[in-house]
C-alpha cells in the first residue's frame, strides 16, 4: 500500500466522520479512486461509528443533566409536570417502543445523518448503547450497499456507469 492510498484512506476515515457527510457517500468515492473496497467500507464505517457514539454518549449524558436541572427548577418553584405535558411523553414513547429506532437506523444514514439519529434516539429516551447499536447496524448495512453499488458500477439514476 502506498502513501497515497494511506491518506485517501484517510480522508475516507475523516469523511466518513464528518457529520451529513456520511461513509455511505464517501465509501463509493474511495472505491471509485482504487482502493480495496473491503477496506475502504471498514474505514469508513469506523470513522462514522466514532461520532455516531460520541453524540450518543455525551448526548445522554446531556439529557440526564437537563432533566435533573428542569426537576430541581420544579421542586424549587413547587411545580408538577403539566398532565398534558405527561401525556403527551406517554404517547412519543409509545410511538418510539413500536418502531421508532429501526427507522431511525433505516433512515438515519441517508436521510437526517448518523450523528443526528443519535442525538435525537437519546432526547426521546433510548439509551446511548441501544442508540448506538441501532443506528451502527443501519449504517453497515447503508455502507455495503454503497460499496456493492460502486464496484458494480450502478448510478444513482438507474443507469450503468
Amino acid at each position: 500500500m502506498s502513501g497515497g492510498d494511506v491518506l485517501l484512506l484517510l480522508g475516507v476515515f475523516l469523511g466518513g466522520a464528518a457529520p451529513w457527510l456520511e461513509a455511505i457517500v464517501v465509501i463509493p468515492i474511495g472505491i471509485v479512486a482504487g482502493l480495496n473496497p473491503i477496506l475502504v467500507v471498514l474505514v469508513g464505517v469506523a470513522g462514522n461509528l466514532l461520532t455516531v457514539w460520541v453524540a450518543a454518549f455525551y448526548g445522554e449524558r446531556i439529557r440526564t443533566w437537563w432533566q435533573a436541572r428542569r426537576a430541581r427548577r420544579r421542586a424549587e418553584r413547587g411545580e408538577t409536570v403539566p398532565h398534558h405535558r405527561q401525556r403527551r411523553r406517554e404517547r412519543i414513547e409509545r410511538l418510539l417502543r413500536r418502531w421508532g429506532m429501526p427507522a431511525l437506523a433505516a433512515l438515519g444514514p441517508i436521510g437526517l445523518g448518523t450523528q443526528v439519529s443519535a442525538l435525537v434516539a437519546v432526547g426521546l429516551g433510548v439509551s446511548a448503547r441501544a442508540s448506538f447499536v441501532w443506528i451502527g447496524a443501519g449504517t453497515v448495512v447503508w455502507s455495503i450497499v454503497a460499496a456493492v453499488a460502486a464496484v458494480t458500477g450502478l448510478s444513482i439514476a438507474g443507469v450503468g456507469a
